[in-house]
């Protein structure tokens, strides 16, 4: 196990280590607990500031949510339980990205600046549908009774299977096709409804926010003995909580402190302490700064 726990962190290490060497087209910009990355068959917990490449998907647990950010200023969010692939996410040469929701609600929004590069087509899938835009900011979700997407500024093309292709050019219009039928007519949705789904897919502050900048630390438990810390490490890893082993020396004893990092200031982090512990089984946690002795 205590094998297995180092290797399994050695590969998130790697994973987040390319962000310092390699610029990539997505990357986690910023994320509430708990959420996964799986790539090359491997589960891992997801981490921000991780870079994503092609054929990864991202999955996020109840309560998980994810904010990427795309080399262009689009920025993407994940809201809970949802489940995303990143299907071509190409360098500066190509036109187009791809995106693919399998299950859940994700909201895109498309960056402000006017001084942002050109946008490239986003191209994305919910379910059975396919939506195609530039400089568009739309919401979207696929479940088990039907798929969705809404446009809230911009315009964009929807098509689905055997029912040809519909330009959207209103805002808070929506494209809906029930599961096994043809999409229903394009249609308004009014500004409460539209509130609700936006704050599906926004970060909660109340959740605790980590991000790729955060030096704020969750301690979740100190143990003396490696191969114990190396099990546990794992057992969090497997829940979704990118945690990580720092050694510290205390009083000529060497303590494995499990911490989970990134949170953007010290209330994030005590905002994060109640899920947390709940769910991974541990107490009397704390808030530690990185780089404090």
């Amino acid at each position: 196990m205590q094998k297995f726990a180092a290797s399994f962190t050695g590969l998130i290490l790697t994973i987040c280590s390319l962000s310092a060497h390699a610029e990539s087209p997505i990357r986690v910009q910023a994320m509430n607990y708990p959420a996964w990355l799986v790539r090359n068959y491997q589960t891992l917990p997801l981490q921000p500031g991780t870079p994503l490449r092609n054929n990864d998907l991202i999955r996020t647990g109840e309560g998980g949510r994810v904010k990427l950010q795309l080399a262009d200023g689009n920025v993407l969010n994940l809201g809970e339980s949802s489940r995303f692939v990143i299907e071509n996410a190409p360098g500066d040469t190509a036109d187009a990205v791809s995106l693919q929701t399998l299950r859940g609600v994700f909201r895109i929004t498309h960056a402000a600046s006017a001084s942002a590069s050109p946008r490239r087509r986003l191209e994305i899938s919910i379910g059975a549908i396919r939506a195609s835009f530039r400089n568009a900011d739309i919401w979207g979700r696929a479940d088990l009774a039907q798929d969705a997407v809404c446009l809230v500024e911009g315009e964009i093309t929807v098509e689905a299977a055997d029912a040809g292709s519909v330009q959207i050019t209103r805002a808070l219009s929506c494209y809906v096709k029930p599961r096994d039928q043809a999409p229903l007519p394009v249609d308004l949705i009014d500004i409460q409804q539209h509130q609700l789904w936006m704050a599906e897919t926004e970060l909660e502050d109340d959740a605790g926010i980590a991000a790729a900048d955060g030096q704020w630390q969750l301690v979740l438990i100190s143990l003396t003995d490696a191969q114990s810390a190396a099990k546990m490490l794992a057992s969090f890893h497997q829940r979704g909580f990118g945690a990580q082993d720092i050694t510290v020396v205390r009083q000529e004893r060497v303590l494995h402190r499990l911490l989970l990092p990134g949170f953007v200031s010290i209330e994030a982090a005590l905002n994060a302490r109640v899920r947390v512990e709940q769910t991974l089984g541990v107490s009397e946690t704390w808030v530690w700064k990185a780089n404090q002795d």
